[in-house]
């Protein structure tokens, strides 16, 4: 990257945030210290207003504007992308911004780019199996659940526990959003419970914004409580271990089933999944054979075990009149 495109980009960056640390510059730019200095110096002798706040960082002062910016083509088809992956996995409310803002950036694109976008969005899908919608989950709530992890309201919702098949009320403080098993979740401290809680956003009924606030109990930092919480919760925690070629096979259709990561080591690759059931686990292991094998936990292994014997009795030749 050439200085002037360099210091266009540091200004959009600049614009984009309400402080900028000198080293996150560098470490986004990949330049040296003395390099940030010096074309912050640049800026402001072109005549940006820039701002330093010794315990945040650098800072546009208010009042100052960017033009629109132009974006190139690769820019706005990765906007198409985006746009693709949040149709399928926001909620009502996400989507209904996102759309708003996408078409607001259309409008500003040239004749160039906005015929690229249009192109290409006609070979771009993200699938995902469709889940029929029961009206007492709207699955609306990603918005309010926004503005209340910024400004630390307190949310109140009934929430339904499919491992109990019952909903109560909760009153909780929202520590942080969290994608993973195909759903969105909201990590938060629950003072029903009296400690954090793991709720899957998509069983939220009712959900009612609070005008009270509350003081952050871990400042931020939940995501080492994420592990814990999937564990407790009605989720388990399994892995097996497959060969290579089957690995390949089942690259995609993994994630449907609970995946979290693998590790590839010299005769085949481990991967772990968070299970809700493992006898439905146990059945879509099955389809792989000798190919596949259970590493932990050991219940998951005497679970196919136990759907192979009643395979096995159901199609046994006495049963369907062939010889043996």
């Amino acid at each position: 990257m050439n200085r002037i495109d360099r210091l266009t980009a540091i200004l959009v960056k600049l614009q984009s945030k309400s402080a900028t640390s000198s080293q996150e510059l560098a470490d986004h730019f990949d330049i040296s210290l003395r390099t940030v200095y010096r074309d912050i110096r640049a800026l402001g002798e072109a005549g940006v207003p820039i701002g330093l706040d010794q315990g945040r960082g650098y800072f546009i002062v208010d009042g100052y504007h960017l033009p629109p910016v132009m974006l190139t083509k690769e820019e706005a088809g990765a906007i198409l992308l985006a746009g693709k992956l949040i149709e399928k996995m926001g909620d009502k409310s996400v989507n209904a911004g996102f759309n708003s803002a996408l078409m607001k950036i259309n409008s500003v694109l040239k004749g160039e780019q906005r015929d690229y976008v249009e192109n290409l969005d006609k070979y771009i899908s993200v699938v995902k199996p469709h889940i029929p919608q029961d009206e007492n989950f709207p699955d609306h709530f990603l918005a309010d659940l926004k503005t209340a992890l910024v400004h630390h309201n307190l949310v109140e919702f009934e929430y339904y526990s499919k491992y109990v098949d019952a909903s109560n009320l909760r009153q909780v403080e929202p520590l942080g959003l969290v994608f993973y098993t195909g759903h969105w979740h909201l990590i938060a401290y629950c003072r029903l419970r009296q400690d954090v809680r793991d709720f899957r956003t998509d069983r939220i009924m009712k959900l009612r914004l609070l005008d009270d606030q509350f003081e952050p109990r871990f400042n931020g930092e939940y995501k080492h409580l994420i592990r814990t919480l999937m564990q407790e919760s009605e989720l388990q925690e399994v892995k097996i271990k497959v060969s290579f070629d089957i690995a390949r096979y089942i690259s995609d259709q993994k994630y449907y089933y609970g995946f979290v990561n693998e590790q590839k080591q010299d005769d085949g690759v481990v991967m772990t999944y968070m299970v809700g059931n493992l006898n439905y686990f146990a059945r879509w292991l099955i389809m792989y054979g000798d190919s596949a094998d259970v590493v932990e936990p050991t219940l998951l292994r005497e679970e196919v075990v136990k759907v192979v014997n009643e395979l096995s009795a159901h199609y046994h030749t006495a049963d369907i009149g062939l010889s043996p």
